[in-house]
């Protein structure tokens, strides 16, 4: 999926979409592949804003994949869940601290972010 086709997308789509973005997302930034990375967040950040946008019964679309087995989607969908189901979001984040080396370390300054109150999606 493209960016431009977010808007299109049903939800079953975006959704299938977000999991695989997230999982290559995952890979390359435990690989140090940041091209990859950065083109997955791209896109994982335009399914998400749409998914805002569609209003809180899709955002939490997003919570079955809290218990994923890839770690990258546990990531990103718990990084934002906090917007709206903050407990299990912090939950799965503490969780993932122990797990990869970037992985474990993005989910720490994640949380330290949130706890701070500095944590914006686009």
């Amino acid at each position: 999926m493209t960016k431009r086709q977010v808007k299109k997308a049903n939800l079953d789509e975006l959704l299938a979409a977000y999991v695989e973005a997230a999982t290559t997302h995952g890979a390359a930034t435990e690989s140090g592949d940041y091209k990859a990375g950065n083109k997955a967040s791209d896109l994982i950040a335009a399914i998400y804003a749409e998914l805002r946008r569609r209003g809180e019964d899709a955002q939490r679309s997003l919570l079955p994949f809290l218990s994923h087995d890839d770690p990258g989607v546990r990531l990103w969908s718990a990084s934002h869940a906090l917007e709206f189901a903050p407990s299990e979001g912090e939950a799965v984040l503490r969780a993932l601290i122990p797990v990869g080396r970037f992985l474990g370390m993005s989910a720490k300054t994640t949380l330290a972010e949130w706890e701070k109150g500095r944590l914006r999606f686009p």
